[in-house]
């Protein structure tokens, strides 16, 4: 008996696999040791690769059963790959992941899409659901295990389980050997050190079914560093913890051990990203994270030239080797309360920033455009709010349409907000009872413009223009969407032609679109 693990990962990451998959791999294979019958492997593939080419891969391989790790970036992609596959070849399919909430299970499965499917954390479930498969398969009866969804002729059912795996008990995808030596070949990595968040923001699923924070043993966290860093010597490292200061002095102890292995000759580090929140550091931890430069001083907005090409990764940060991501969403206290995150204290981020500056790291700063009682004037006013604090930096304005995630809280209450949205992936807002369908629009382009030039070396020419002519951020951003909008040359792009834009716009095809040249005259003119 086989179970396939299909990985659709993101076309865009470095790495060619996702980290879920395997986690459930050396899982499986620990605790069903002794069943010699059963056998699990991993096929990893791009979620842009073709529907035929897919269900081929999934054929040859002959399994029992297919598991999905379903996500924003693929489920499309899977749903069309299950359709195709029930027409060619007999076997389960099991879906889970964060795209599978208990609602989203009722209505794939009156669909006919899937045959069962694991609601939350998945490890024990799944282990748990496939003993169960293989007691079935053998003529055995047992109970149905919880926390697995699935539809029979006598309707949809769901047994909730809150229980969580011990994080003790989960191997190390890394150290145990799961990802295969083919797979460090694009040097990037994903690391988990603990599970779980204090917060319960409501757009967000990243909590559900987690009742606090767990950690992996500290000791198994340097291990893998030394694994990562040391042998495998990766060119970019990727925390997932939703808060990876949520313990401060355990967060210390994993930098002064990076620091540590930065002072090893020959060594560089691979560039790291986490995420933290303003309040929840001290100057300690943002001196220690300084000390994992490469040069004392850097701002390298103000040294580079600017390229018809995303720069942030590649230009933007040299020399750095960690990018915090700090989530401000915004600076709107009214949207803030009704997705359940704290009002933004401007005197504690203000003197948060400060010592940030003081000690020459870099932030990447995350806006949400499209929250509840977010205006578009609110909106406006708060970029206008953070952009002062990217001025001779190299701190990155990182915004994000919102999304309304299937199984968040914000899914459950989005008609008491006027919230109009995308049920299909990726699940955008189009519209709220504070900001009508033209204004979210409108914002979303104004915020590819200040995106284009702000995350470039043209930001030095931006700040200048817009304080010698003495305007407002949202005059600045509407005469340079005006100025393209004139261009003989440019007003057939996307940014001017077309009503959405989104987030994969003004990440990546703004820079191709809108040159360099012409914006650097504009501004200078």
């Amino acid at each position: 008996m086989k179970l396939l693990l299909v990985n659709l990962y993101p076309q865009e990451t470095l790495a060619r696999y996702l980290l879920s998959s395997y986690v459930l791999k050396v899982y499986l294979e620990k605790y069903l040791l002794g069943e010699e019958a059963f056998s699990v492997e991993v096929l990893d593939l791009s979620s842009k690769t073709g529907l035929s080419e897919i269900c081929d891969a999934i054929v040859c391989k002959w399994p029992d059963w297919v598991g999905y790790s379903c996500y924003i970036w693929n489920i499309g992609k899977i749903i069309g790959t299950i359709k195709v596959l029930k027409e060619r070849v007999e076997c389960l399919h099991i879906l889970g992941g964060p795209e599978i909430s208990v609602n989203r299970a009722a209505f794939l499965s009156e669909q006919g899409v899937g045959d069962y499917y694991v609601i939350g954390e998945g490890e024990k479930k799944i282990l748990n659901h496939i003993k169960y498969l293989m007691a079935r398969k053998r003529g055995l009866r047992c109970n149905f295990p919880r926390g697995i969804a699935y539809r029979s002729s006598k309707g949809f059912h769901y047994t909730a389980n809150k229980g969580v795996v011990d994080l003790d008990k989960l191997p190390s995808v890394y150290l145990s050997g799961a990802i295969e030596e083919g797979l460090y070949e694009r040097q990037q990595a994903y690391l988990e050190t603990q599970r779980g968040c204090k917060n319960r923001c409501s757009y967000c699923v990243y909590h559900k079914g987690l009742p606090n924070i767990a950690y992996y043993p500290l000791e198994r966290i340097i291990e893998e560093l030394d694994h990562l860093i040391l042998e495998k010597q990766v060119f970019s490292l990727r925390i997932f913890d939703a808060v990876f200061t949520s313990n401060l002095e355990r967060a210390k102890y994993i930098v002064k051990y990076l620091r540590d292995l930065k002072g090893r000759e020959g060594l560089r580090l691979p560039r790291i990203y986490w995420e933290f929140v303003y309040n929840g550091v001290d100057e300690e931890f943002i001196k220690l994270t300084s000390s994992l430069k490469y040069r004392e001083r850097i701002c390298n907005s103000n040294g580079i030239a600017p390229l018809d090409r995303p720069q942030l990764y590649s230009d933007l940060l040299k020399d750095y080797t960690v990018v915090n991501c700090v989530g401000v969403q915004s600076f709107c206290r009214e949207a803030l309360r009704a997705v359940a995150r704290a009002p933004v204290s401007l005197k504690k981020f203000e003197r948060f920033m400060k010592v940030v500056q003081r000690y020459n790291i870099v932030l990447k700063l995350d806006i949400i455009l499209g929250l509840p009682f977010e205006t578009f004037e609110s909106y406006i006013k708060g970029l206008e709010s953070i952009l002062p604090y990217l001025r001779n930096t190299d701190h990155i304005l990182n915004v994000h349409r919102l999304q309304i995630l299937p199984g968040s809280d914000l899914e459950t209450s989005s008609s008491s907000y006027g919230i109009v949205y995308s049920e299909d992936a990726p699940h955008y807002v189009f519209s709220t009872s504070s900001m009508s369908h033209s204004e979210l629009m409108m914002a979303s382009k104004l915020t590819a413009v200040l995106f284009r030039i702000i995350n470039s070396p043209l930001r030095g020419h931006f700040f200048a223009a817009k304080e010698s002519n003495g305007t407002t951020l949202l005059s600045m951003l509407e005469k340079v969407l005006g100025g393209l909008t004139e261009s003989a040359d440019l007003r057939r792009a996307r940014l001017v032609q077309e009503d959405f834009i989104d987030d994969d716009y003004w990440n990546d095809d703004i820079y191709r679109e809108i040159p360099s040249q012409w914006l650097t005259e504009y501004l200078t003119r």
